[in-house]
């Protein structure tokens, strides 16, 4: 007789403490993957935060440090030329000067000059070819041409400065208004033209001061001496503002300066204004009746 011998179960119960340590296990396993996601998560935000800090401050520097600084210095000036008296043939003309800085920088106006010429012109009869003719050979001057008049007479009637120091400065929003009176006469000229040129740059610690000439026609001709201790210096030699001289072009880039000019013009025919009558004098008191 054969005895049998039952088959061990496929599955032995686990005891329930190595049941509960393996939960333990399996939970701290968790706990960790959790706390690394979460670490992560902390690490990729603080990146991002990071990334967008930097890009508002490369942002604002950019705008208000980096684009201002290397723009060119820039004024507004504006001219106006106005007659307002009269003494016969003479005209008293009032030449004005309003200036503004609408830019974002400090600008400096070493030199400021400017000129009044009077002007005549007399009338001309051009068929089409010979005006197309005289156009084509003036093309490369300065001045126009004009079908039915042309200049005859370009005088100088008048110059100076508005300003004299190298340290003459507008700061951003700044204005200034300046004035100069002369006489002009009527009876000489069809009109008068007001000029205003001006050096600006925003820096000046190199130049030293403007040196005065005048050109054969009169016109004031501002130098610059810079000093000794400048890449431009020169030996002291005064530089000029033209585009021949590589001292003065090379400060110009350095400092981002540059030269502008601007016009006015008044016709001087007609009787003009007239300058204001005295007052009537008063009629004395009588005797009280």
């Amino acid at each position: 007789m054969q005895t049998q011998i039952p088959a061990p179960p496929l599955h032995q119960p686990e005891p329930a403490s190595t049941a509960a340590s393996r939960a333990v296990e399996r939970l701290g396993w968790l706990t960790a993957q959790d706390a690394r996601a979460r670490v992560l998560r902390d690490v990729l935000q603080a990146f991002a935060l990071l990334i967008a800090a930097a890009w508002g401050l490369y942002t604002f520097v950019y705008k208000e440090v980096i684009v201002p600084r290397n723009r060119p210095a820039a004024l507004v000036v504006t001219p106006v030329l106005e007659a307002i008296g009269r003494r016969g043939n003479m005209v008293l003309a009032r030449a004005t000067f309003e200036m503004a800085n609408h830019s974002e920088s400090k600008v400096y106006v070493p030199a400021m000059w400017y000129s009044v010429r009077g002007l005549k012109l007399e009338g001309v009869e051009q068929d089409d070819s010979t005006y197309l003719r005289t156009n084509r050979e003036n093309a490369e001057k300065p001045y126009a041409t004009a079908r039915f008049s042309q200049f005859s007479v370009v005088e100088l009637v008048g110059s100076g400065k508005v300003n004299t120091e190298v340290e003459y400065w507008f700061e951003p929003g700044a204005e200034q208004r300046v004035e100069q009176l002369l006489y002009i006469p009527a009876d000489r000229y069809d009109a008068a033209q007001l000029q205003v040129e001006y050096l600006l740059t925003k820096d000046i610690h190199e130049l030293k001061e403007i040196r005065w000439r005048t050109t054969d026609q009169g016109d004031l001709d501002p130098r610059l001496v810079f000093s000794a201790d400048s890449r431009w210096y020169g030996g002291g030699a005064p530089a000029a503002i033209a585009d021949t001289s590589a001292r003065y072009l090379g400060w110009l880039r350095q400092t981002k300066a540059g030269v502008n000019f601007a016009t006015a013009t008044i016709p001087l025919w007609g009787n003009g204004p007239a300058p204001a009558a005295p007052p009537a004098p008063s009629p004395k008191p009588g005797p009280a009746t």
